[in-house]
């Protein structure tokens, strides 16, 4: 039986697929303050549970 732990950290690669946008939206929400990067060693993490708060507010247009 594997057993996998999950991180409450994304990396990019991750969190661009959880969030399904590309690269450069990524960077822009990062710029614009939307979301926060945590860099750790060399790449840049994101905390899911701020990721999942950030988006919240966010009503669909209709």
């Amino acid at each position: 039986m594997k057993v996998t732990i999950e991180s409450p950290y994304l990396n990019t690669t991750e969190t661009m697929n959880y969030l399904k946008i590309c690269r450069k939206t990524l960077h822009n929400w990062i710029g614009q303050g939307i979301i926060t990067a945590y860099k750790i060693g060399n790449t840049n993490r994101f905390k899911r549970t701020e990721l999942d708060a950030a988006l919240r507010p966010i009503k669909p247009i209709m």
